[in-house]
């Protein structure tokens, strides 16, 4: 099963980011290098400002009474040897910033963290993260600002009087709002019902799109992509996947129904996953083509009580024909 968590996605983005401090440092080595070898007086200077570093560390150790006198006169015999090599570089057409390592973020030197004495995720690390997140949750274009009302029909549906595009852009203005205000919304729990093709999965994808730019971490999957989390850990295989469920703050199941049943399984791990969310207080927002007595004769009754409570969860029922077979 192919779940990125960002766990896993911070990890590889400082492990890229140390990579990257590490080909800009090596790279200033062999600027220095360089220029020593066509520039002998800087070769010489900076050799004397080695050795005097290291001469004064064992001075410090040998003394430690006067370490804080031994080391102002380090500095400062330093400062005027760096100020020498400075004239010798520029004599000699050179500045020393060419010497110095050329990070990709000048703000964490490519240590992906600022701050002392507390560090945090430096402003590279969040924009990417951000970045891998909405990639990972593979959204493309489907977003609220690609939201076409001109899709749905006008004609109103004989048993409610409401065109399909009134209730869609109903449920647009409600799916934005949840996904500006979220977590602070009334109901956090969604569930999307109707027959395929009717925009259930865009409008997930829409919220989703929303809360990652939002900087709220997204765990966007399928129904089957779900199951196979489930088969995993019941069969002793992954317990990422479904630790990931459990604990992620906004989790997305696209297609619910449309995955296998399995014995022992599918039920019962579906409702684990419900009740422990629904317990640590955890949005989850789910489509599905099947009507609410489809959901209850595959789920049980119990399940069914969990993804319609009225206190937790707004249903958002889906009408119309499905778009994919119209003439655009």
């Amino acid at each position: 099963m192919d779940i990125v968590s960002r766990k896993a996605i911070l990890r590889q983005l400082l492990a890229e980011t140390r990579a990257n401090k590490e080909r800009a440092e090596d790279e200033a080595d062999r600027v220095r290098m360089r220029i020593a070898q066509q520039v002998p007086v800087y070769a010489d200077l900076s050799g004397t400002i080695s050795r005097l570093l290291m001469d004064a560390s064992r001075r410090v150790l040998d003394d430690p009474a006067h370490a804080k006198e031994l080391s102002a006169q380090a500095q400062q015999r330093v400062l005027d040897l760096q100020k020498q090599c400075e004239a010798a570089l520029r004599a000699a057409g050179h500045s020393p910033e060419e010497l110095q390592p050329h990070y990709h973020c000048p703000l964490c030197k490519d240590t992906g963290f600022v701050g002392s004495p507390i560090h945090e995720y430096c402003s590279c690390i969040r924009v990417a993260l951000m970045r891998r997140l909405y990639d990972a949750a593979n959204i493309g274009d489907e977003t609220f600002e690609h939201f076409n009302l001109n899709l749905f029909s006008d004609v109103p549906d004989p048993k409610t009087g409401r065109s399909p595009r009134q209730i869609m852009e109903t449920y647009r203005n409600y799916c934005e709002a949840y996904a500006d205000r979220f977590p602070n919304v009334k109901r956090r729990d969604l569930l999307l019902t109707g027959p395929t093709g009717l925009g259930k999965s865009f409008m997930l994808n829409c919220i989703a799109a929303r809360a990652l730019d939002r900087g709220i971490p997204v765990l966007h999957l399928t129904a089957y992509k779900m199951l196979d989390a489930m088969r995993r850990y019941h069969m002793g295989q992954d317990l990422d996947g479904m630790d990931m469920m459990l604990h992620a703050d906004l989790l997305i199941i696209d297609d619910l129904g449309t995955e296998p049943m399995l014995e022992n399984i599918t039920i019962e791990y579906l409702f684990t996953l419900l009740n422990e969310r629904r317990a640590g207080r955890l949005a989850t927002l789910i489509a599905t083509n099947l009507s609410l007595r489809e959901l209850q004769a595959r789920y049980t009754e119990r399940i069914l009580s969990r993804l319609v409570d009225r206190s937790q969860t707004e249903v958002l029922r889906f009408i119309g024909s499905d778009l994919r077979l119209q003439d655009r």
